[in-house]
């Protein structure tokens, strides 16, 4: 029984769709270079309305959960904890702000996404940036 307590566990786990958030940019580049993923740099400022919305808009959805999880590592930070990230390189007053980040030499993959967004606009802009 306890074998199949485990396996179950680990099967939930391993398909799990949940984005698994780190807050640490530092281990976090460290770990998208050795997975040769790219970083997504969502920054958050407490008390926001917007910054905890999105999270049940954008980033519960299967979707983009799917789509981080493929090719991100993500990073969750507040601008408030500025040791936190590099912030002379992802500086915004805009929250949230979500920053997409090459794990080779830290540059925008992509123009960030500045504000509330939704599902569509998070899909539209990595649609329109990867051409």
């Amino acid at each position: 029984m306890k074998i199949f307590l485990a396996l179950l566990i680990t099967v939930i786990t391993l398909f799990s769709q949940n984005i698994q958030w780190q807050n640490d940019f530092d281990k976090a580049l460290f770990k998208a270079k050795v997975e040769k993923k790219e970083i997504m740099l969502l920054v958050l400022k407490k008390e926001c309305t917007a910054c905890k919305k999105i999270f049940v808009d954008v980033f519960s959805d299967k979707e983009v959960q799917k789509e981080v999880n493929k090719k991100y590592i993500a990073v969750v930070v507040f601008f408030e904890y500025t040791n936190s990230y590099p912030v002379e390189l992802f500086y915004t007053q805009v929250f949230p702000t979500l920053f997409f980040a090459s794990s080779k030499d830290e540059s925008y993959l992509q123009t960030p996404l500045k504000g509330y967004f939704t599902k569509d606009d998070f899909f539209k802009n990595i649609l329109e940036n990867c051409k």
